[in-house]
């Protein structure tokens, strides 16, 4: 579906496109919260190590599958159950797929949080997609069919 008839939709049914500065806030929150969820999970390794740096450095950095496991699930079913996840319900925007105008599936969840951690991977490129077009679309929206609003 092009822009325009995007563009359409949405005026028509009174929704409006989320400003990039609301999806920075929420995409900064929800990371927070990830990684003091990943310190949890390695509190007892981390205060064993606290006085050897390199271990400490070991365990970060050994822990980064861990970390994308978890960023994937979290993304994926926050966003299939409530259109949104805890850093996009504190701002206020949602995530709708673009043909129903309702929360993504399963397999577009899924596939846009694969892409959107794919997405840091390759330095956040993929992010300055939403500067291409006036919906403010990202690579992992553009394929998984989703669109970030405003709540209503």
């Amino acid at each position: 579906m092009n822009v325009d008839k995007i563009e359409e939709i949405l005026a028509r049914e009174e929704f409006e496109v989320a400003p990039i500065w609301k999806r920075v806030l929420a995409y900064l929150i929800d990371d927070l919260l990830i990684s003091m969820v990943l310190i949890g999970i390695y509190w007892d390794t981390i205060m064993q190590n606290v006085n050897d740096p390199e271990a400490l450095i070991y365990v970060i950095s050994s822990s980064w599958f861990i970390l994308y496991v978890i960023r994937v699930a979290y993304q994926a079913i926050f966003v299939k159950m409530y259109g949104a996840t805890i850093g996009k319900m504190v701002v206020k925007i949602r995530i709708i797929e673009v043909e129903l105008l309702d929360n993504p599936s399963w397999k577009q969840s899924f596939l846009r949080s694969l892409l959107r951690a794919l997405s840091e991977f390759l330095m956040y490129l993929p992010f300055f997609f939403v500067f291409t077009n006036a919906i403010y679309q990202s690579l992992h929206d553009r394929i998984s069919k989703t669109l970030v609003i405003n709540f209503r």
